[in-house]
């Protein structure tokens, strides 16, 4: 039980300390959220970014014209041979009449005059599961029996996939460099704020406390930092990304199903930005307290 009074003792001179040095502990606290905002933020984008190359991969289908002698039963089996094909998530059947009551809707009513003469296909939509695998998907059907011509549009498929791996693979390595650069912004803060306690420090060792006794009120000082810090940034990002959103669809018509979701997503960054300042707040604690031990 010791231990549990031990803990209760540096949980509490570890809040009072947050009160007690109030200007140090404020400056540790904005830097420390808004560090955590710009991290946020990089998530954010990050978030973004997946979901708007997720919905462009998944709006890319083949589109299968169908051979105008195939007879519904030849059009069925054809539907189930490319149902069966690798990679082939989805399968979707349209009518000659269908596509031309979207091209009446969409492009123009003059296709009003093909009523009776509508040169259209019945079609098959194929969606797959990555756009790496559309190519290869769409030679496997064009072998097919009953298929007059299947294709991909205009898109450069090629030039998307290659975008959209660099893309990914910038946003790695920039993650990762800011990572760095935050854990060093936030602790080079901490440890000015606890090294400005050196003489409370040089106190505590010549009255003869354990060095763990010494970091134990500062560790959670500084855990304490990173998650009001953490807390602060949450709130803050999730007001700016609303705003944004908002804006984006008024001013440029922005369609909000290409942006992440705000909720649950929000909630998940929250976790993460929570956890970080807290692990933060007790490495930079950690440090700055040894330094001054040595």
């Amino acid at each position: 039980m010791k231990w549990i009074r031990s803990y209760i003792r540096h949980l509490r001179d570890g809040m009072r300390n947050l009160f007690r040095n109030g200007w140090m502990t404020s400056a540790s606290i904005i830097v420390m959220s808004l560090t955590l905002f710009l991290l946020g933020t990089f998530l954010v984008l990050v978030l973004n970014i997946n979901q708007l190359t997720e919905t462009i991969e998944n709006e890319i289908q083949v589109r299968v014209m169908i051979d105008p002698l195939a007879e519904v039963p030849d059009e069925q089996k054809l539907g189930n041979e490319i149902a069966n094909i690798d990679h082939v998530t989805k399968v979707i059947y349209r009518s000659a009449e269908d596509e031309l009551a979207t091209y009446q809707e969409v492009i123009t009513e003059d296709f009003d005059v093909l009523k009776d003469k509508n040169p259209l296909n019945n079609m098959y939509l194929v969606t797959v599961d990555s756009a790496n695998s559309l190519e290869a998907v769409t030679e496997e059907v064009k072998s097919l029996k009953w298929v007059q011509n299947a294709n991909i549009g205009s898109i450069n498929l090629e030039g998307l996939i290659q975008s959209i791996d660099v893309l990914r693979y910038v946003i790695a390595i920039l993650g990762t460099i800011f990572i760095l650069i935050a854990i060093l912004l936030v602790s080079n803060t901490i440890k000015i704020t606890i090294q400005s306690r050196s003489r409370e420090i040089e106190i505590m060792e010549l009255v003869g406390a354990k060095k763990s006794y010494i970091k134990a009120p500062f560790v959670i000082e500084g855990g304490c930092v990173g998650i009001i810090g953490a807390v602060f940034s949450s709130i803050g990002l999730y007001f700016s990304y609303q705003a944004i959103l908002s804006l984006a669809q008024e001013l440029l018509a922005f369609n909000p199903n290409y942006a992440m979701p705000i909720y649950p997503n929000i909630l998940y960054i929250a976790g993460v930005l929570v956890v970080l300042g807290y692990l933060l707040g007790i490495l930079a604690a950690k440090r700055a307290v040894n330094k001054s031990l040595k």
